[in-house]
């Protein structure tokens, strides 16, 4: 699903309620036959991709991703992490601190947080932000991959766009409240 929606409409916040980062104050939901209030059982089946990532600049490519996979509890073997870096294109650089990394090159390791997890929905929060052409094709792709595996997806940004082309479904938010306004299935 592409959701879309001007900046401050609440995509972020949504995105974050779904991912089980986040209890909603009103309403209800469900993801997956779980409620949107028990945050923990959503975090298990969720990976969401804020806008900036969940990386550190003091730590290399190769430790953001083994931090990623102890804090899920999962195996840290050097196997998966290579596996992702190198569908992102930053194998070569596994070794190098975060610092030195520009804002696509961040944005590519944010995307091998996701792949090296086994969700069932992708949360992506502005996924093309930063990006370069060829980048933005990596978005769409791992997007088709988790497609094709039966994987739910919701790309969210305030300019739709390539989100659109991939999305079967497409949602408007605006001060809260949400309006399916397409679908190609």
């Amino acid at each position: 699903m592409a959701l879309s929606g001007p900046n401050g409409a609440g995509k972020s916040t949504l995105l974050k309620i779904l991912a089980g980062l986040l209890a909603p104050t009103t309403g209800e939901g469900e993801v997956f036959g779980q409620s949107l209030q028990s945050g923990g059982a959503l975090r298990a089946q969720a990976g969401f991709l804020p806008v900036r990532g969940y990386l550190y600049d003091e730590l290399t490519a190769a430790e953001n991703l083994r931090f990623t996979l102890r804090m899920s509890g999962l195996d840290t073997g050097a196997e998966l992490m290579q596996q992702a870096l190198e569908r992102v294109g930053l194998a070569a650089v596994a070794a190098e601190r975060l610092r030195t990394f520009s804002a696509g090159m961040r944005q590519r390791l944010a995307l091998a947080q996701l792949l090296i997890r086994p969700v069932r929905l992708a949360l992506l929060d502005e996924p093309y932000s930063g990006l370069d052409a060829e980048g933005a094709q990596l978005v769409d792709d791992i997007v088709s991959d988790f497609k094709a595996d039966g994987r739910s997806v919701v790309l969210a940004s305030h300019r739709v766009g390539r989100a659109v082309e991939q999305a079967e479904f497409k949602a408007d938010l605006n001060r809260g409240h949400l309006e399916l306004t397409g679908g190609n299935a």
